[in-house]
């Protein structure tokens, strides 16, 4: 009988604290929508050309490639991003910032790329299925 009650504590203990995160992650707020910033303000902080720094790992030297913003039109965006011509760039200004995605192709397959700008600085990650790897990346405006 002692073991029974134990067990039966056990599970409902386990199911409360269950139930508890379940209530915390679901009323859980989200970031407001975007604020008084402009989303032409946005995408313009966002054009020109950039020096993404492609490493592979924190111990690595810089490995800089040019990631040159040209223009956009509604939701895409136009540029240049390891010498290719991006292609299916996306932007979405709806979070207060300006978050965006594209992908580049080479012999080896496409890569998908994602980033934000956040304080004048990019911040990104590319990711290759043909050769298999997930690089972070950080950026700041070329001079």
């Amino acid at each position: 009988m002692r073991l029974l009650t134990g067990l039966l504590n056990g599970i409902l203990c386990t199911g409360l604290s269950i139930s508890s995160y379940a209530q915390t992650v679901n009323t859980a707020k989200m970031p407001p929508a975007a604020s008084t910033v402009s989303r032409d303000s946005l995408v313009q902080a966002l054009i020109g050309t950039w020096e993404i720094d492609l490493r592979p790992s924190p111990d690595a030297a810089p490995y800089l490639k040019k990631f040159v913003v040209t223009g956009y039109t509604d939701d895409s965006l136009n540029g240049v991003f390891y010498d290719t011509v991006f292609s299916d760039g996306k932007i979405n200004t709806a979070w207060g910032k300006i978050y965006f995605a594209f992908t580049t192709a080479d012999r080896s397959g496409t890569y998908y790329h994602n980033g934000y700008l956040y304080e004048n600085k990019l911040y990104g990650m590319s990711y290759s299925t043909g050769r298999g790897f997930v690089i972070p990346w950080f950026s700041v405006r070329k001079k």
